[in-house]
């Protein structure tokens, strides 16, 4: 029975027996030097994974997909009063990512439309030509909230350094929003 993953095999050092000489060409014969060389990759394996690499989920491969996932929060807050319409702020974004799903979360009940501009550092900064939501950007219509992971026709793909605006096209009532991105890491 294997003792990984709660501690890393500390295998024998195997020998061959008395007289045999290892022959790399002698492929039906299984020597001592094969055998460590096997315990050796899995030392190896098992001491990059570390001891319970699977943390708190099912599995390693679990874990590896949770830790893909992030998110990009932006805030927009009218001070007290209604948001107005325009440019809210920039974001530059560290790595490479595909979004998921966009959610707004507002403070009171009302309407806002959030256009999300991108493009590259070098081009700073992004424009209304640079929209990545189509003709669907995210919005609350008579409500506190609204979630969209269909996201039909949007520029799902953000390199790593892209920029981020955000952009209100029109707002009633909403002194207080939260634009989250749900992002997937890609290579």
């Amino acid at each position: 029975m294997a003792n990984y993953p709660n501690s890393i095999y500390s295998p024998r050092t195997k020998q061959n027996k008395s007289g045999v000489v290892y022959d790399a060409d002698k492929t039906t014969v299984v020597f001592a030097e094969d055998i460590n060389k096997s315990d050796d990759e899995v030392v190896a394996i098992e001491t990059e994974l570390g001891t319970l690499p699977k943390g708190v989920f099912a599995d390693v491969k679990t874990q590896l997909a949770e830790l893909c996932k992030k998110a990009i929060i932006f805030i927009i807050d009218g001070g007290g009063s209604a948001i107005t319409t325009g440019e809210k702020g920039h974001v530059r974004i560290p790595f490479k990512c595909e979004i998921q799903k966009a959610t707004l979360l507002a403070d009171v009940d009302g309407s806002i439309v959030i256009d999300i501009w991108k493009d590259t550092y070098a081009n700073y900064p992004p424009t209304d030509a640079d929209s990545i939501t189509s003709a669907t950007p995210p919005t609350i219509s008579a409500a506190k909230k609204s979630e969209n992971s269909d996201l039909t026709n949007w520029t799902k793909t953000i390199n790593a350094d892209d920029i981020l605006a955000f952009n209100v096209d029109s707002a009633a009532t909403i002194t207080r929003v939260v634009l989250i991105l749900n992002v997937k890491n890609i290579a």
